[in-house]
């Protein structure tokens, strides 16, 4: 029996730490069908499971991918899987994804995983849905690292309507976050006075 094979046999183990395992190795052969064979993992009643199913999903390069991590991302019951299912879009990028990104910045806070996944996405969307989302990131969130994510991805979509913001974040109790606070407002008033100058 050739890997594949031995594989897809191997999901139907009763052992949780098996199925991973099979999982994996489907995820690393990629097979035409490996998006038919993964997704119904994600429905699986070990939770480790469900998060390497996603996890495996994010690493086959099929966009099909995107609506079943989308769900995922919005009503795996567990943190850890919708950690996993975040995280595995990130391989993406469409409307879609955005969307669900910024609902993750409105989701009732519990684990600082998926808020930092998101701090870090958002970075890849100049929109200004993905700014407002970073900008409640930085100034809201309780929890310094994943402000330090949101700060980060803030100074890649700096602009002009950020000054305020960035001049409120000097407040924060982080060090590294008052740092990339003082390059933000460093490169928009260098980009200011190119403009006056220019």
């Amino acid at each position: 029996m050739d890997k594949l094979q031995t594989a897809i046999a191997e999901l139907s183990n009763s052992n949780p730490d098996i199925r991973e395992l099979a999982l994996d190795k489907i995820g690393t052969l990629k097979p035409d069908n490996a998006l038919e064979i993964i997704v119904p993992f994600l429905s699986d009643p070990d939770l480790e499971v469900r998060g390497t199913a996603a996890c495996n999903l994010g690493d086959i390069g099929d966009i099909r991918t995107v609506s079943y991590l989308i769900e995922s991302a919005r009503q795996d019951p567990e943190e850890r899987v919708r950690s996993e299912a975040l995280s595995a879009l990130e391989n993406y990028r469409s409307p879609e994804i955005l969307k669900c990104l910024i609902d993750e910045v409105y989701r009732e806070k519990r684990a600082r995983r998926p808020r930092q996944i998101v701090a870090q996405q958002l970075q890849y969307y100049n929109d200004e849905k993905a700014v407002d989302g970073l900008i409640i990131l930085l100034l809201e969130d309780e929890d310094v690292y994943v402000r330090i994510f949101a700060a980060d991805s803030l100074l890649v979509l700096n602009r002009p309507r950020l000054l305020e913001v960035w001049q409120e974040a000097l407040e924060d109790e982080s060090t590294y976050v008052i740092e990339i606070a003082n390059k933000a407002i460093f490169q928009l008033q260098n980009s200011q006075e190119l403009i006056e100058t220019g």
